[in-house]
């Protein structure tokens, strides 16, 4: 990156996904937005404590352990698609409908 890490990361906001999706993008790395949100609620509980590498440098470092790292930010979307397609899978054989 032409940036340094602070730099990079001093108007991302770890709520707002248009705000840190470019980087995900330009490091090719896949978003996925449940690692994403998991990350959030634990690490941001005190807002005042949250900085732009809160989440991002975690889930960094979650996206090259082994079920993640193969994957590329091309991966996204098939991604998405497979985590939908397990919670329909967990609902229906609960007795929900696929809806």
């Amino acid at each position: 990156m032409p940036e340094c890490k602070k730099c990079l990361t001093r108007h991302v906001d770890n709520w707002n996904p248009e705000t840190f999706l470019w980087i995900l993008e330009e490091i090719d790395v896949p978003y996925i937005e449940e690692e994403w949100t998991t990350l959030v609620e634990r690490y941001c509980k005190d807002r005042s404590k949250v900085t732009g590498m809160t989440v991002l440098g975690r889930y960094l470092s979650k996206m090259k352990l082994k079920q993640y790292k193969d994957n590329v930010w091309a991966d996204t979307e098939k991604l998405k698609a497979e985590a939908e397609a397990r919670k329909v899978k967990a609902m229906t054989e609960r007795g929900f409908t696929g809806e």
